[in-house]
């Protein structure tokens, strides 16, 4: 337990202090989250509640509402709630907004939402920021306890092509848990660590997200720079009726 709690504080911190450099205020809205809602979302829900967990940020969060989604968004960073505003401003959208954005505990496995209140939740590159795969699974559970039956999730998991694991690991913890720290100075993350589970295979994938019916896996992969890879494992699943 103290091992657990260790890995969520420290990339609590590891955020907290990148939000409030502004190292990590992203603009624009992930492309594989743009391609998901162009070939799938916008057919099958054009509009409707979501959740984006983990909203950092808010640039998925406000590409959702510019659509006309109505979106909650959470983080477990008071600045990463400063950042939203800054989006939200420079977006020209409803300063009111801001209320639909809160601040959770890390590990959370309580969400402050009725049950079957969402269409769709959202947690893209947040998940595997968790320390356990039953702290993964606990937070699935309280996911659907807030999608409403038939509702949709898309989340994202580092793979292991990234290259965060084959270059910058330095060592595992409890086998998925990998400790990983950018030491090089010229690197444009340096000082940068973090703890994430990996996940290995599709079919592991699957398997930490059997919460919910999935609809389909994929990945993205980019090569650009310093970053060699950024491999993360896609998958699309539904709230079993």
């Amino acid at each position: 337990m103290k091992a657990n709690r260790r890995i969520l504080s420290s990339n609590q911190r590891n955020y907290r202090d990148m939000y409030s450099k502004g190292m990590a205020f992203l603009q624009y809205p992930a492309d594989w989250v743009i391609r998901f809602h162009n070939m799938y979302l916008k057919k099958v829900l054009p509009k409707g509640r979501v959740l984006d967990f983990g909203c950092g940020a808010g640039n998925n969060s406000c590409f959702l509402i510019e659509k006309g989604y109505e979106v909650n968004g959470v983080d477990v960073s008071h600045q990463a709630l400063q950042l939203v505003r800054k989006n939200l401003k420079a977006k020209r959208l409803s300063k009111k907004l801001i209320r639909r954005f809160s601040v959770v505990r890390p590990g959370t496995t309580t969400l402050p939402f009725p049950d079957g209140h969402f269409d769709f939740i959202l947690s893209n590159q947040v998940l595997y920021y968790l320390p356990t795969r039953k702290s993964i699974r606990d937070t699935c559970r309280e996911m659907a306890r807030c999608l409403r039956p038939g509702g949709l999730v898309f989340f994202t998991m580092m793979g292991p092509r990234n290259y965060y694991i084959t270059t910058h690991t330095k060592r595992i913890l409890g086998g998925h848990v990998h400790d990983v720290r950018i030491t090089d100075r010229k690197h444009r993350l340096y000082g940068v660590h973090e703890m994430v589970y990996l996940v290995r295979t599709r079919q592991e994938l699957k398997e930490l997200f059997s919460e919910f019916e999935c609809l389909s896996t994929g990945y993205f992969d980019q090569a650009m720079f310093d970053m060699t890879s950024n491999f993360h494992w896609i998958f699309i699943g539904r709230k079993r009726a």
